[in-house]
């Protein structure tokens, strides 16, 4: 064999050496590039979703869909957006494939939740907050204990949701429902001065909604505090002039 044809084959070796280096760089820099562009159309997705963008919103998930089609982030933004649609069936289906995808995605499961608890599922619905509210890692744990004491509400169990409203508290104090509705179990229990504490406490970080300055009446006027009282009623009075249109509101709010 010639000098000239050996160097001919070193050379040749070496460039295809390097050739299958690039191809592989390039499959291994491939995977991660688009992780990142199925995580930025999700993200686009419930982006356009908050906005009502629906059609924009479809575009990002199914998007996200042909680079993953196991994708269970896009799948839980597809059930929020069949649920805006006023879609039930497919919402339930997309949720119940999120959630087998990735039974630790905590956000679609406290969606999940919050779909089978307006059907009065709450048994269901308890499973799926819980989850969510045990979860370290989940960044709206204070959401999903609210929404655990709310379940546990409904099903009549009232130590364990006031235990799920103060762990609510606990880890994030500007959040409001949990106060109120410790405030209507401490009345329900007679400790109208917790109660009313509790309620101040609302008000701290919530307006004045038409359900508060109820329960702010009612407490009022057992304790005895006419300034509170006559306060209360124009609050009420100025919400709504018509006068019984309040009971018709606030009977839906206490649910």
């Amino acid at each position: 064999m010639t000098r000239s044809l050996v160097k001919t084959m070193i050379t040749s070796w070496l460039l295809l050496s390097l050739t299958a280096c690039v191809t592989t760089y390039d499959r291994v820099q491939k995977k991660p590039d688009m992780q990142k562009a199925m995580k930025t159309h999700i993200r686009l997705g419930l982006e356009y979703l908050r906005q009502n963008n629906l059609d924009s919103s479809r575009f990002h998930f199914n998007k996200a869909l042909k680079i993953d089609p196991n994708s269970a982030g896009a799948y839980s933004g597809m059930a929020a957006l069949m649920l805006r649609e006023g879609d039930d069936e497919n919402a339930e289906r997309f949720y119940e494939r999120a959630i087998r995808l990735d039974s630790s995605l905590s956000l679609a499961r406290n969606n999940y939740g919050s779909f089978l608890y307006g059907k009065k599922r709450y048994r269901e619905a308890l499973n799926q907050f819980q989850f969510a509210a045990n979860d370290l890692n989940y960044d709206r744990r204070p959401l999903a204990f609210n929404n655990v004491g709310l379940t546990q509400l409904a099903l009549g169990n009232i130590d364990a949701a006031e235990k799920a409203f103060a762990r609510s508290i606990t880890l994030n104090p500007n959040m409001a429902r949990p106060y109120i509705e410790l405030a209507s179990i401490a009345k329900s229990k007679s400790e109208y001065r917790a109660a009313i504490q509790l309620l101040d406490q609302y008000h701290m970080v919530s307006p004045f909604s038409p359900r508060s300055v109820q329960l702010e009446l009612e407490l009022a006027k057992v304790l005895g505090d006419k300034n509170r009282e006559s306060s209360a009623e124009m609050k009420l009075k100025n919400m709504f002039p018509q006068g019984n249109q309040f009971q018709r509101n606030n009977s839906g709010a206490q649910r």
